[in-house]
């Protein structure tokens, strides 16, 4: 079976924007000056009683006051009401997490299904992670259109939640498939590499760097194509821009991010590298460790040997991926197609979804898959937090773990 003892997620709590210097705003200078000459233009104090003067709007001594609470996540989450009072009534829990749950729901008036993510404002304004959980909601919903991106429905908070409602996609995810069948096809994964490298070409190109890339965040639709969800690590960055948050999951990480160097797009490149070596050799190229520090040597010193059942062109197109320079490392989606790996797939078909991942594998490979799930009760994407007790992050002074 699968290795789901080496997953070891690590998150980076992102501290809220530094308070900025305001300076005076130029309107109001000008207003304010063409008032005081209009008041010197009555001449005497006798004068001055005889104007007539706009009297001031009173203000309702029953408006209102929003809370900190409510506005630290404005003006992303609107102000609305709990899940019942907006009409939808849950039917399961598809995920837990340290900030809440991903439930699935029913809405009342539409009959349809969804995923809603609920997280906690208290846990996140502890944890430092209110920008991050409004980045969230941000990008998800202005990229969510591209087809193999699960969809942003609505989202908004209540007095102590945030929500985040998302399409519901019911046809299993990589890692509970990987985790019956162990390793996957050459051609099943052609199909998979290359949606994701196309995912990653549309971010990037957006300004969005991903940094969450893992089996577990990676749905099926019905056709088999990939749908990534859970952007809650997902960041605003530029091309040719560096960020230097260690956050993602350990043994998808790049090295400059165990580094903790500044690092770029090309980190997800390499995490996508990893996916595609796990999903072909059936594990991780390398084995967790106890701490960040040895975590990082253990890359540092690998010499990425490649499975040899595994044929010259699926090993060219993992070295190209696993490449430890940033600056070598292949990132790009044009130069991925024209690998040797890839050469037969045609990339505008496959994003068109003229072809489908579910035509090259056996008719019952992700009904197997799905079936043992629900017979052992499995939760995919589930993190228990319990999980990274007594864990040693051994992280710089100013870098802190947090579980998203």
């Amino acid at each position: 079976m699968g290795n789901s003892n080496n997953k070891l997620p690590l998150r980076k709590s992102l501290s809220l924007p530094d308070t900025q210097f305001l300076s005076a705003d130029g309107d109001f200078m000008r207003s304010k000056s063409r008032s005081s000459q209009r008041l010197f233009k009555l001449g005497s104090s006798h004068d001055i009683r005889k104007a007539k003067f706009r009297e001031a709007p009173k203000v309702s001594t029953t408006q209102r006051r929003i809370p900190l609470v409510e506005a630290l996540f404005l003006p992303e989450f609107p102000l609305q009401g709990d899940l019942d009072e907006l009409g939808y009534e849950v039917v399961g829990v598809i995920a837990k997490g340290a900030f809440g749950n991903v439930l699935k729901v029913r809405r009342e008036d539409e009959k349809a299904i969804y995923a809603m993510k609920i997280m906690n404002k208290t846990s996140i304004i502890i944890e430092g992670a209110v920008q991050q959980c409004k980045d969230e909601a941000a990008i998800q919903s202005m990229l969510g259109d591209h087809p193999f991106l699960v969809k942003t429905q609505e989202y908004w908070q209540s007095k102590k939640q945030l929500y985040i409602v998302l399409d519901y996609k019911p046809y299993g995810d990589v890692f509970t498939l990987w985790r019956y069948h162990e390793r996957f096809p050459p051609v099943f994964v052609k199909y998979l590499v290359a949606e994701m490298a196309m995912v990653l070409d549309y971010l990037h190109k957006a300004g969005v760097i991903y940094r969450d890339i893992k089996m577990e965040n990676i749905l099926f639709n019905e056709d088999g194509h990939v749908q990534v969800t859970d952007f809650g690590l997902a960041k605003w960055l530029m091309v040719g821009e560096k960020t230097r948050t260690v956050c993602g999951t350990l043994q998808y990480m790049a090295p400059e991010v165990l580094a903790v160097y500044p690092y770029g797009h090309a980190a997800d490149w390499w995490s996508l590298g990893i996916l595609m070596f796990v999903m072909l050799a059936g594990k991780y190229p390398v084995d967790g460790a106890e701490n960040h520090k040895l975590m990082a040597s253990k890359v540092f010193e690998w010499e990425f040997k490649v499975p040899y059942h595994l044929n010259y062109q699926a090993q060219e197109a993992i070295s190209r991926l696993l490449t430890k320079s940033p600056l070598q490392r292949l990132t790009d989606v044009y130069e991925l197609q024209h690998l040797s790996f890839f050469k037969e797939l045609n990339f505008t078909d496959l994003i068109e979804r003229k072809v489908c991942p579910k035509d090259v594998v056996p008719e019952d490979f992700f009904s197997l898959a799905m079936t043992q799930a629900l017979e052992n009760g499995s939760c995919s994407g589930t993190a228990d937090t319990d999980d990274f007790e007594g864990f040693e992050w051994n992280l710089p002074e100013d870098v802190e773990p947090v579980f998203v």
